[in-house]
């Protein structure tokens, strides 16, 4: 994949706006408790739900297995 190429062909067609997501990191930075993680725009926060949700059916999945490594007592 071409990175350069790709970022190109998106450049204007993006779905957020670079200054809003500049002053968005800001508001972040200089807040006196900041998140560790912040999903900063619309396409990107749709996405983390995305992987979120097929994350947590997964955990779900092999929850037995997860569950199954204790020291008997």
């Amino acid at each position: 994949m071409d990175a350069e190429k790709t970022m190109g062909e998106q450049n204007g067609t993006q779905a957020g706006d670079p200054t809003k997501g500049a002053k968005a990191m800001y508001d972040l930075a200089v807040m006196a408790d900041p998140p560790l993680r912040c999903v900063i725009g619309t396409d990107a926060y749709e996405k983390i739900n995305e992987k979120l949700e097929n994350y947590s059916k997964s955990v779900k999945k092999f929850e037995k297995i997860s569950n199954s490594t204790d020291v008997d007592e």
